[in-house]
């Protein structure tokens, strides 16, 4: 995953999916138990939604024994940024299971009111509806992923109350993410004593653990300004992994995607939301010509190619590949985002072999170092030469903000704007 892009490589994160392993492979042979059949009870249901009165009483203490074979899930915590929905979607997408469902808490609360709703107008005051709709929700997904769990209002605390009990009574397993420790769920909320059960079920039947590298690849990735980096190394691909999120407007990455045309295919290895990502090697050193170029460009509006060499003239093939690329690129009006052993001005050397000891720049940015008309031909010259003119243009925030990437191009927007309020800050101040 880390080599195909899909994810990066902190140490935070892979302790987070270590755990998240460990439920992986003890969900590998967990056979759920059928959700029990929900009892008529004379109680209130009103008084138990509320945690009130002798229904409170009784109820805590059957949320005090809850007894399940189901394996213990996870409560991932941290500041935003720092991967926890990353993390949790890659297991949700690999968990050994039909029977899941993935889905953001808010959007989860919803659903839960409107099937309170929909219960009582079918069935008496007296009956409880949180048994029956955990049932409901325990038959189709004994595995429940949420993102960003939190508690805001009463309602939602009052219902989480009994929901979650039922929840892990049914065998259900829970993963989610949230910006707040269990223990600082619904903090100073209405009656958040009535709401204490639900936070000790929590740490009862999950893990809790904290995700918080300390680094914000979100902010990092809206703050840059440059979509070419260099040199390569760690925080570079953390970069280049945060631009990909934004590029793609975090939608769910995709690997090995496949495109078919003129009788061929173009294997694409990571792709999302019209941004693919490549590594030099595999656009540059196979065998690729203009016409998969032209077919890259025509379906993704974003490229993002990573670990480009210094070339020399024994690389003649892969810079010629390069060169092509980026002119499919330019013509396509897309938004290319790289990273590079060298600036764009030095990646074109007129060396070659081991006894290069030191290398003179193809393209400089002083004209007069070009001594390698004699060397490589004019053609390649005036070749080499467009090519870091076009990459130029295509680094410019014009370029972006008229960019096919709406995400990219209302970050480029966004970023003139505060340039321009803080330079008029600094003329009035």
């Amino acid at each position: 995953m880390v080599e195909s892009g899909l994810l990066i490589d902190d140490s935070f994160q892979r302790s987070i999916v270590a755990k998240l392993d460990r439920l992986y492979q003890e969900l590998l042979n967990y056979k759920p138990e059928p959700p029990a059949t929900p009892k008529k009870s004379p109680i209130d249901a009103v008084l138990k939604l509320f945690g009130k009165g002798a229904a409170n009483n009784s109820h805590s203490k059957a949320e005090d024994s809850i007894l399940t074979n189901a394996p213990r899930g996870l409560y991932i915590y941290g500041d935003v940024g720092t991967g926890k929905t990353t993390t949790m979607d890659l297991f949700y997408e690999t968990v050994p299971t039909s029977n899941k469902r993935r889905i953001h808490f808010h959007a989860f609360m919803l659903d839960i009111h409107a099937r309170i709703n929909t219960f009582k107008r079918t069935h008496s005051l007296s009956e409880d509806p949180i048994p029956t709709i955990a049932r409901e929700l325990a038959s189709t997904a004994h595995v429940l992923c949420f993102d960003e769990f939190q508690v805001t209002d009463i309602a939602d605390a009052m219902v989480l109350r009994r929901l979650t009990t039922e929840l892990f009574r049914n065998n259900v397993v829970i993963v989610t993410t949230s910006n707040r420790h269990p223990d600082e769920l619904y903090k100073n909320g209405i009656q958040r004593e009535s709401f204490l059960p639900c936070i000790k079920m929590l740490k009862q039947q999950c893990q809790v653990v904290s995700l918080d590298s300390g680094t914000d690849y979100r902010k990092i990735a809206r703050e840059t300004e440059s979509v070419y980096f260099s040199p390569i190394n760690a925080d570079t691909n953390k970069v280049l992994h945060a631009l990909f999120v934004l590029a793609s407007d975090n939608v769910p990455a995709e690997t090995d995607r496949q495109l078919s045309f003129l009788g061929r295919s173009l294997n694409v290895p990571l792709a999302a939301n019209g941004v693919a990502k490549f590594s030099f090697s595999q656009l540059c050193k196979d065998a690729h010509g203009s016409a998969d170029y032209i077919e890259l460009a025509r379906h993704f509006h974003t490229l993002i190619l990573t670990d480009v060499p210094r070339m020399d003239i024994s690389d003649r093939n892969e810079a010629r590949r390069f060169i092509t690329l980026i002119d499919a690129l330019y013509e396509s009006h897309s938004v290319l985002i790289m990273s590079s052993e060298a600036s764009i001005y030095q990646l074109f050397s007129a060396s070659s072999g081991a006894n290069a000891f030191e290398t003179q720049s193809m393209l400089s940015a002083d004209p007069a170092s070009g001594s390698l008309t004699g060397y490589a031909g004019e053609e390649e010259v005036f070749a080499f030469q467009r090519a870091v003119s076009r990459l130029v243009e295509m680094s410019s925030k014009n370029w972006i903000i008229r960019s096919r990437n709406q995400a990219l191009a209302q970050n480029a927007l966004r970023q003139e704007r505060n340039s321009e309020q803080q330079r008029s800050r600094n003329v009035h101040g």
